[in-house]
């Protein structure tokens, strides 16, 4: 958001979609403007305004945007959504929070109160006016939800144009509609002209311009505990797909692979089953909570391959009955462009062909966690004797050969 633009909100005052704050507004007041704006039609919050329009700016702007993921984190039920920016204005630093229409309204503060915003600013929600928001709800899902600031002139035209045609088997040009409608109906775009998540995450040019934390942190230690004793380490960025395909090539080489030889033929045998791995880095990818502002983590360590993923399990999923086949689909719109992709096969079986395979090749299962706000998937390695790790003497980076 340009200064000038700010400015002309601020002169407007403020309304149904715009509330001003001071930094130092009690955590609980801010939880309440965030849930009504969620509960609504979305707006913006603005830290360093007086209720009069007076521009205070904030001292700390680091430390206040670490606030509000906090209070929007741990104040609100279900955590609300928002995205942050910082705008430079007279010298000073203003903090504009955009809060999007929530995906799993009713939303409420901590103390279980429901707010929703009206023209005149925010008060409790009447009964019907929560069964109302529990009817409109059902239909917006986690990855729908528009990222601010975004449009269409953020698609790589050209990738999204040779996804078109491979899933599709014929080009964009021959639809006869523009590229917005496409999008549109392909749940990449709002009709207000903003990316989804999914849109962003899937075919953006740039996706951590906006999200910066949509991204795999992959760490090689040495040993079998986290410390900081690393032997590599590789962030890796990009679309969605374009993380899958690097950090598959990263993780195989840092996985040791002994030969054996039947007749003239060679069988690699891997210490974890490549497709077991795989399955579980695309399972955070596709199931993650990408409102929360954490990247997924891959630690590799001498025993074992841990995946964390930013997010519990939703809804009715529970470390128990997931090792079953039982799912529920946070992202369906970033799940079924995977699929198209071949990145994901049939909904549901995934972990329990992960199960299956380390069963069979390591003679360990899988185990699952949930620790606070993240899961945790643990894959146990089999001890093999033959080639050192491929990766120890190589940058992440590598191309995996050997």
């Amino acid at each position: 958001m340009r200064d000038r633009e700010l400015r002309e909100i601020i002169e407007k005052g403020e309304d149904a979609f715009t509330e001003f704050k001071d930094e130092r507004t009690h955590p609980e007041e801010i939880a309440a403007s965030l849930v009504a704006f969620a509960n609504a039609q979305g707006g913006r919050l603005i830290i360093g305004v007086s209720d009069e329009g007076e521009i205070l700016g904030v001292g700390d702007p680091d430390a206040v945007m670490q606030r509000i993921d906090q209070i929007s984190f741990n104040n609100c039920e279900p955590p609300v959504t928002c995205f942050q920016e910082k705008v430079k204005i007279d010298d000073k630093i203003v903090i504009v929070v955009h809060i999007p229409k929530g995906g799993q309204r009713p939303y409420r503060t901590r103390r279980g109160m429901f707010f929703i915003r009206t023209s005149s600013g925010k008060r409790q929600a009447t009964r019907e006016e929560l069964l109302r928001i529990f009817q409109e709800a059902k239909a917006l899902n986690p990855d729908e939800i528009p990222v601010p600031g975004t449009s269409a002139q953020e698609i790589d035209v050209r990738y999204f144009g040779n996804f078109f045609r491979e899933a599709f088997g014929r080009r964009v040009e021959e639809e006869g509609v523009e590229l917005e409608r496409i999008l549109m109906n392909m749940k990449l775009m709002t009709a207000e002209g903003l990316l989804t998540t999914a849109g962003l995450l899937l075919f953006g040019e740039n996706p951590q311009r906006h999200l910066p934390w949509a991204k795999i942190h992959i760490v090689r230690f040495e040993g079998t505990e986290i410390s900081e004793s690393l032997l590599d380490q590789k962030e890796i960025t990009g679309t969605l797909f374009e993380q899958l395909e690097e950090a598959e090539r990263v993780l195989k080489s840092h996985i040791r692979v002994a030969g054996r030889i039947e007749g003239f033929k060679r069988e690699d045998i891997y210490e974890i089953p490549l497709e077991a791995l795989r399955e579980a880095v695309v399972n955070a990818v596709a199931h993650r909570d990408y409102s929360i502002r954490s990247h997924i983590r891959v630690f590799i360590f001498d025993d074992r391959v841990e995946v964390r993923s930013p997010g519990g399990l939703p809804n009715t999923v529970t470390v128990e009955n997931i090792r079953y086949g039982i799912h529920v689909e946070r992202n369906p719109v970033i799940v079924s462009f995977l699929t198209k992709r071949g990145f994901m096969g049939q909904i549901g079986t995934g972990i329990v062909r992960m199960i299956r395979l380390m069963r069979e090749r390591v003679g360990r299962e899988p185990e699952f966690y949930e620790r606070g706000f993240e899961f945790h998937v643990i894959l146990p390695k089999r001890r093999i004797e033959a080639l050192p790790d491929r990766g120890s003497n190589r940058a992440l980076g590598g191309d995996g050969q050997g």
